[in-house]
Order: C-alpha cells, then structure tokens, then sequence
C-alpha cells in the first residue's frame, strides 16, 4: 500500500526513454543486426516495465482515491500524465516494427488494440490536464516550463504511431484513421506552438529556470521532433491512399518536416547550451526530470531517420547516427543513477525496519 501511495505518474518517463532507445536501436540507418537485436530486447523489457508501472497507478487510483487526485490537482506532477501515452506508444511502435519477427500477424492486432486504448488516453490527458490548469491550478509566467508541454504532445504523439500502423490496416479504416490522425495532430501542434512562443517570453524575461527543472528545456525538442515523423508518415499515408492528389500532399507534408526539424536544431542548441551552463556552475541535482534527457532527443532522432529514407540525403544518416550516440550516453548515464537511486532507497527502507523493530531479547 506505501508503494501505491507514493507512485507517481512522472515514472512512466522511464519508460518513455528505455522505449524510445530500443526503437531507435532498431531502426537506425543500416545499423548492424546485433543492435537490432539489442533493441528487440531492450523493449521486452520495457514492456515489462512500463506494465509494471500501469499496475502500479491503477492501484493508487483504485486504493488511494484522494492522493490520485491531489496528483492531479497538483501544479507539476499532473502533467506527467502526458508520459503514460507516450510510453505506450513505444510499446505500440514497437509491435509494429519489432513484434511480427517474434509473434507473427497476432503483433499488428495487439498493436491495433493497444494504439486505441492509447489514443483515449491521450485524449484525456490533452482535454483534462488543460482544464485543471483553467480551474484547479495555481500558475505563473516565471514559474512556468516546458512541463507544461507534457500533456499536450501525447496527441501528436499518438498521430505519429496511426502513421506507422495505417499501411497494416484494412482499406476500409485507412481513411477514417488519416482523418483521425490528422485530428489528433491538430490537437496538439499548433498548441504545442502556443506554449513553445510563452517559453520563450518566459525565458527572456524571467531568465532560466530553477536548478532542479534544468532539464525541462529537452522537452521542446521532443514536440518538435514528433512533429517531424508525423509529417513523415502523415506525407507517406497521403501518396497511398489519395493516388490522384496524394503526391502533393505528401511534398507539403514532407516540406513542413523539414521546416520542423530546422526548427528543432534551433533547440537542440539551446537546451544543449543551458545544460551546460548549470553543469559548469554547479552540479545538477538528479531527478526523475533527468529521464526528458532521453525521449526528447530519441523521437528528434527518429524523426531525423525518416527524413533520410524520405530525401536519401547521407547528411541525415550522419546525423541521425551522432543524435543516437548521444541518446546513448544520456541512457546509461540516467538508467544508472536511477538504478542508483532505488538501491539506496532500498537499503534505507531496510535500514528503517531493522532499526525500528525491537530487540526480542532485551524485551524478554
């Protein structure tokens, strides 16, 4: 029951970057077969993982009723509730591309299925989280950050996904799904815009933010990095299902990647500069908010991989390789001081209960 009470939904951005690194793993450009396989296994495991975290809150939400809504009442952890999709997403993304090696057919209908639990997830967290913070919330522009971002992607995020899983389905759905994921990319971008124009007041007048929420600034990547695979796939779906105009579609779909991507440069730089800035100050302090290190730069990699097959320019291979590199030391640098972090707070816990038990002898 003490687990339950203090689980809180920002642990599913583990998942979000274990997954996002077993995808790119798999993915990557001509990469050898034993990264392949390393990414294969890299997403069992994260769907072990991330199923242990979904227990684990629908527990609290079942057993502890009034700290699953102060969460939710809660200024910052409830936008975290945008990081329960986007770690399913991995996982769908993941039977799309990884499944039908292992389970055959019966991958792309788990797939299917789980795409659609997803999207109503991230429904609620685009609609609900946003109305907590018009009536619940307590806000300012100096506090704000790109948190606030969280619930608001999952949507494109999902719309990437529709993107990868539309080609597997019957033609009968394929169009009412690319008006769905067009939908859902509405959702989201354009307020994703919104919210990335206030950070940047934000930024100029009130300078950057605490210590502890350093790495929030990643978190603008991601949104941008999103954008670019949903144009991607978006472009590809256009040229399939529209023969006569679809070619067009696809050319102004594939064009606005490109425009989103340059812009998504412009952020890897700053929020790589502000990182930096903290670290030569002083230490950062770790946090979970260490793990937007990750899936952040992990869909800007993926999206940087399908530009390349989409153009076949080898400056985007290049890149898309360095991007992973990087994803990869920020991987195992995070994984590592959280495995660090629950083994202290293991011992501690331990340490706690035998202290605090009596010694039967001397009772006696």
């Amino acid at each position: 029951m003490r687990i339950f009470r203090e689980f809180t939904p920002n642990w599913f951005t583990v998942g979000m970057g274990t997954g996002i690194v077993a995808l790119d793993a798999f993915l990557l450009p001509n990469g050898p077969l034993w990264l392949k396989s390393f990414g294969t296994d890299l997403w069992l495991f994260n769907i072990v993982l991330v199923g242990i975290f979904s227990v684990l809150l629908l527990g609290r939400a079942l057993f502890d009723r009034a700290g699953f809504q102060a969460v939710m009442h809660h200024p910052v952890q409830s936008m975290f509730f945008g990081a329960i999709p986007m770690a399913l997403t991995t996982l769908v993304n993941g039977f799309i591309n990884m499944g039908p090696a292992l389970l055959g057919a019966q991958s792309l209908i788990w797939a299917r299925d789980l795409w659609v639990v997803n999207t109503l997830v991230a429904f609620a967290s685009v609609i609900l989280v946003p109305f907590y913070m018009f009536t619940r919330h307590q806000h300012r522009l100096d506090t704000m950050t790109a948190v606030w971002l969280m619930p608001i992607v999952p949507a494109e995020v999902v719309a990437a996904s529709a993107g990868s899983l539309l080609p597997h389905l019957a033609k009968s759905t394929q169009h009412l799904l690319f008006i769905g994921t067009v939908t859902l990319w509405a959702f989201s971008v354009p307020l994703a815009f919104l919210l990335l124009g206030i950070l940047f007041l934000r930024l100029t007048l009130h300078k950057l933010p605490p210590r502890e929420m350093a790495i929030s600034t990643w978190i603008s990547l991601g949104t941008l990095g999103t954008g670019v695979m949903g144009m991607v796939g978006l472009g590809t779906d256009s040229r399939m299902l529209f023969p006569g105009w679809g070619t067009t579609l696809m050319g102004a779909a594939w064009l606005t990647a490109l425009v989103l991507w340059g812009f998504g440069i412009w952020w890897f730089v700053q929020s790589l500069l502000i990182t930096l800035y903290y670290r030569w100050r002083e230490p950062i302090p770790f946090n979970l908010g260490w793990w937007g290190l990750t899936f952040p730069l992990g869909v800007f990699t993926g999206g940087t991989d399908l530009l390349y097959h989409a153009f076949n320019i080898p400056v985007f291979r290049t890149l898309s390789i360095g991007f992973f590199g990087l994803l990869t030391i920020f991987w195992l640098l995070v994984a590592g001081r959280t495995l660090n972090g629950l083994i202290r707070s293991a011992v501690r816990t331990l340490s706690t209960r035998e202290t605090s038990e009596p010694d039967e002898e001397a009772v006696s």
